[in-house]
């Protein structure tokens, strides 16, 4: 504090010099830059005047939180959507390898299922007449979110159909043949597999429809209802799970290290800059 201007001998831009350097070092962001740069590209003369060192210290610390809050980056972000994403595709195919593999072979659980797709599909149409009213007419837009579970169930039958057949013999007798696979099966699966991944968006588009559509399509002709299929999958999906987690923060760092070296190197072309800029001001008193 002897460098305080209410002190003897006390100087103003000693002081305010000081006072900005306790600032730099207390704040990370403001010391990263200093470090790179080798300047403090955010010091004012006229916004750094005394105010005691205890409130400098606190307007550093809430400057560091508040640059805590805004450095998180666009790689831990991507990083972040795309385990999401990848999350999201396994629970579907979890949900898609229970229907397909387990509730449409057996006609308890099929007929469960329609039970209960049917009276979310009835919730669904009566919360949708309180919230518009028991006179109004609703628009088909709005009846999509009530008919998903509908033909999702009419997927199910048509999975569970396509695993049973009746064959009439010579003598007039019916037999039930079972299959793992037929087209039918397969019409059923694809249309609860492009379901599934239609209700997984908000924004619905005739352009996302027909591209889940095709999705759905390629699958279902891989898949067949094969329960050693679905769970190859699951672990292709975790493969890429752990891939998402290590490669993009070790792709964050290298990328972190390539900024840094050309912010030295533009921090030395500002800094030889500064000094001439310095010597012509003092070249001119």
């Amino acid at each position: 504090l002897r460098h305080h201007p209410d002190k003897p001998g006390g100087d103003v831009d000693t002081f305010r010099i000081l006072n900005r350097a306790k600032t730099v070092l207390s704040n990370q962001k403001l010391r990263r830059e200093y470090d790179l740069v080798g300047l403090d590209l955010e010091d004012d003369e006229g916004e750094h005047q005394d105010d005691g060192s205890s409130s400098t210290g606190e307007a550093g610390e809430s400057e560091d939180d508040e640059g805590k809050g805004k450095t998180e980056s666009v790689m831990s972000h991507l990083a972040s959507a795309s385990l999401a994403a990848v999350l999201q595709v396994a629970v579907r195919t979890v949900l898609m390898g229970i229907t397909s593999t387990l509730i449409s072979r057996y006609t308890v659980l099929t007929y469960l299922a329609f039970g209960a797709l049917l009276f979310v599909s009835t919730r669904i149409y009566k919360g949708l007449k309180q919230s518009l009213g028991p006179e109004s007419k609703i628009e088909l837009s709005a009846m999509k979110d009530v008919l998903s579970p509908i033909l999702i169930a009419f997927g199910l039958y048509c999975m569970y159909r396509g695993r049973r057949f009746l064959i009439s013999s010579e003598d007039e007798t019916e037999a039930k043949v079972y299959v793992e696979w037929s087209w039918t099966f397969w019409f059923g699966e694809m249309l609860v597999m492009a379901m599934f991944m239609n209700n997984s968006v908000e924004q619905k588009s005739p352009l996302i429809v027909v591209v889940f559509m095709t999705i759905s399509f390629i699958f279902s002709l891989i898949m067949k209802g094969r329960f050693w299929r679905y769970l190859t999958l699951l672990g292709f999906l975790a493969v890429l799970a752990m891939l998402v987690v290590l490669v993009f923060p070790i792709m964050e760092m290298v990328l972190e290290s390539i900024v840094d070296e050309k912010m030295r190197k533009v921090g030395e072309k500002i800094r030889a800059h500064d000094a001439r800029m310095r010597n012509i001001k003092k070249s001119s008193k």
